[in-house]
């Protein structure tokens, strides 16, 4: 004989239960995680169409949020004891600390960051200390060299007289009226032979950079010194403003207010042959810009071409225009467009329907019979005849 069990096996009804139950366990557990995904997209989605219009990117975002925070609800308010509203000294603050290391050790999970960094930016840090000492070193020896020059005095400077000086005066304006027109036809050329690189369709070119334009697209071409890298280059880039610095130097290469405003999530930057900065900008609305930044000088934006290629539309307008020159070439041939022809064809359905009030009954179909030929003496004499009358 078999000992007897220590629990008692579960009847097929119990075990049906508990298979019910784990099934149910496993469904919830899927419904919640694609709950949290869903919610999670459309926070994402909200709060980035927050970052675009705020323009400041990250800082932008918590400038958002921390100041919702202020003013919308009692996150700020220290709690009174045995009080309801706001936080415990401290408590907010460890909040907000606490969040950002739970995301900080997920991101580091995937992307772990490099053991040599801080090293890296103190070396960095130094060698900037390094170059603004000789930077303003520098400045100071200008400044001393300038102070120690002494202006030499002419002997005309020394003899005031009042014949002198109309005597010399018509002498110089003669001479300084030739030289500035020499320097003015020589600057043309550089300027027109350093845009060759990119196309000035429906742009143009100034002294700080050319430009080009699309219907969606704005494409700018920078100079920039010889050997540039892009490490070398500090682009700050949002929906209405760019600003385009070398590390290290105060003085902006470009900055400025675009025309009007991009989309920065698809607009790019690039260098090209260490001498070229290359800008792809995405309109955030379909139109002609005059100027790239606002100041600059401006085109005659109605002598622009503003056509657009029939790839460019979206498929729903692509089909509308597919039908328009269709019926167009129908037209150009005589023929009924496709309307008119459905119409036709629906009339000639009418007319041949029985009890229809276009009805039409079929034709008795009666064939001619053929014409006898005449003898070809009766031919003759019928001639004569003619003839003679």
């Amino acid at each position: 004989r078999r000992p007897p069990r220590s629990t008692p096996k579960p009847s097929s009804a119990a075990s049906d239960v508990y298979k019910r139950q784990g099934i149910n366990a496993e469904y919830m557990g899927i419904h919640q995680i694609i709950k949290m995904s869903f919610v999670q997209q459309k926070c994402d989605d909200m709060l980035f169409q927050m970052t675009q219009e705020m323009g400041k990117g990250c800082e932008g975002l918590l400038e958002a949020l921390f100041g919702f925070l202020a003013r919308r609800t009692d996150f700020y308010y220290v709690m009174e004891p045995g009080g309801r509203m706001g936080f415990p000294p401290n408590v907010a603050e460890n909040m907000v600390f606490h969040f950002f290391k739970k995301y900080q050790e997920q991101h580091f999970k995937r992307f772990p960051p490099d053991p040599k960094i801080e090293e890296k930016w103190e070396k960095f840090q130094k060698e900037q200390e390094e170059l603004k000492k000789k930077q303003e070193e520098q400045k100071k020896k200008d400044e001393e060299d300038k102070k120690n020059k002494v202006p030499i005095p002419t002997a005309t400077s020394q003899i005031p007289t009042e014949k002198a000086a109309p005597e010399k005066v018509p002498v110089e304006e003669k001479k300084e009226i030739p030289k500035p027109a020499a320097p003015k036809e020589e600057n043309k050329k550089p300027v027109e032979e350093k845009f060759k690189r990119i196309s000035t369709y429906n742009g143009d070119v100034n002294d700080r950079y050319s430009w080009g334009q699309g219907v969606w697209d704005v494409n700018v071409q920078v100079i920039l010194p010889p050997g540039t890298k892009p490490k070398m280059l500090n682009v700050d880039m949002t929906c209405s403003n760019i600003c385009i610095k070398l590390v290290g130097e105060e003085e902006p290469l470009l900055e400025g207010e675009f025309y009007e405003k991009i989309k920065v999530e698809e607009s790019f930057w690039s260098v090209e042959d260490d001498n070229y900065l290359m800008l792809n900008l995405e309109k955030a609305r379909e139109g002609i810009w005059g100027t790239v930044l606002k100041g600059d000088r401006e085109i005659d934006t109605k002598k622009v071409d503003n056509a657009k290629r029939l790839d460019e539309f979206d498929l729903e307008t692509q089909g509308h225009l597919q039908k328009v020159l269709y019926e167009q070439n129908r037209k150009l041939r005589g023929l009924p467009t496709t309307d008119e022809q459905k119409k036709i064809d629906l009339m000639n359905k009418l007319k041949k329907m029985e009890g229809s009030p276009f009805y039409e009954p079929p034709k008795e179909f009666k064939p001619s019979l053929p014409e006898k030929k005449k003898p070809a003496e009766k031919v003759n004499q019928d001639i004569d005849d003619i003839e003679q009358i």
